[in-house]
């Protein structure tokens, strides 16, 4: 029995001592094997996956784009008051704007900007309430849309700081008052698009601004556009506001001269008859502030040195 017992203690001891080895080598091997799928894997998401969700992040940083109110900003001088980077043309009736904006609708592709057509209105003035709606719609319609942008709308001057939002950069486009093409489109029944000035349209929304020959609405309306309009370009003078827009604005009016070249034909009209003296004097004398207006805005542009640096002083 004694033999027996050996043997079998004997068989037992080395089955435990196998038990032992395999285990701990089973150990080491699934330490061996998880610690280096856990490196392997760290190294993949430290450095490339890592690095690819850092520039992923980055991306989206960049493409983001917020428009803080000028309340946050305003102390600070961070946002400016007008978006270099966003133009709207605001049409006055009669006035020939349809030509600019048709001018940078043919330029929208070529120069990467997106043009936006404002809803119909009548020009009129808007309530305070109407003036809000309208600002936040164009402000909404800004942060949506990847700038540069450029709008039309047929609305007087609307201070987008009045209601805590940066404005868009304004421009126009105007005639001579005293045009005798004008009273000829009047005498032929069209007296939906008659020219009657732009002195309340760069005057604003307030009713004052209607008043004719009122010395108040031309004073406003020449602080306007001192502030507000880098550009206002001349109907008569369409070379000399193409080559201003276009070493101001670059980036929208590049290529415009050439553009208005080829819609410059089509807009040629029949001569008309130069205006009577007596009539053009009593005239003359009813349109007396919009004529001053109008001398004002196109010795501006004319003494308008063609350079983006004068903008910024």
């Amino acid at each position: 029995m004694r033999p027996c017992r050996g043997v079998l203690t004997g068989l037992i001891g080395c089955l435990t001592v196998a038990f032992i080895v395999f285990s701990a080598r089973s150990g080491a091997d699934d330490e061996d094997l998880f610690g280096k799928e856990s490196k392997d894997t760290t190294n993949i998401i430290g450095d490339d996956a890592y690095q690819s969700y850092e520039m992923s992040s980055n991306k989206i940083q960049i493409q983001r784009h917020v428009t803080p109110s000028l309340a946050e900003l305003g102390g600070r001088g961070i946002l400016p008051e007008m978006n270099d980077h966003v133009v709207m043309v605001t049409r006055i009736p009669g006035a020939g704007a349809e030509l600019l904006v048709l001018i940078l609708q043919r330029l929208q592709g070529h120069n990467a900007f997106k043009h936006i057509r404002l809803p119909p209105g009548d020009d009129g003035i808007l309530t305070n309430l109407q003036q809000e709606l309208l600002v936040e719609e164009i402000t909404s319609i800004i942060r949506q849309e990847a700038i540069p942008l450029t709008f039309d709308g047929d609305v007087r001057f609307l201070n987008f700081s009045a209601f805590d939002r940066q404005a868009p950069t304004f421009i126009s486009l105007v005639r001579d008052p005293l045009d005798p093409r004008t009273l000829e489109r009047f005498r032929n029944g069209d007296s939906s698009m008659i020219y009657s000035g732009s002195i309340s349209h760069f005057c604003g929304q307030d009713t004052r601004c209607t008043q004719r020959n009122s010395k108040w609405a031309l004073e406003r309306a020449k602080v306007n556009v001192k502030r507000w309009y880098p550009v206002i370009g001349i109907l008569d003078e369409m070379d000399k506001t193409l080559e201003v827009l276009e070493n101001f604005y670059p980036e929208f009016f590049e290529g415009a001269k050439l553009v208005y070249k080829e819609l410059k034909p089509k807009n040629i009209t029949q001569e008309t008859r130069p205006l009577k003296k007596s009539i053009k004097k009593r005239l003359g004398k009813v349109l007396a502030k919009e004529v001053e207006f109008y001398q004002w805005l196109k010795s501006r542009l004319l003494n308008e040195t063609p350079s983006k640096e004068r903008q910024n002083n």
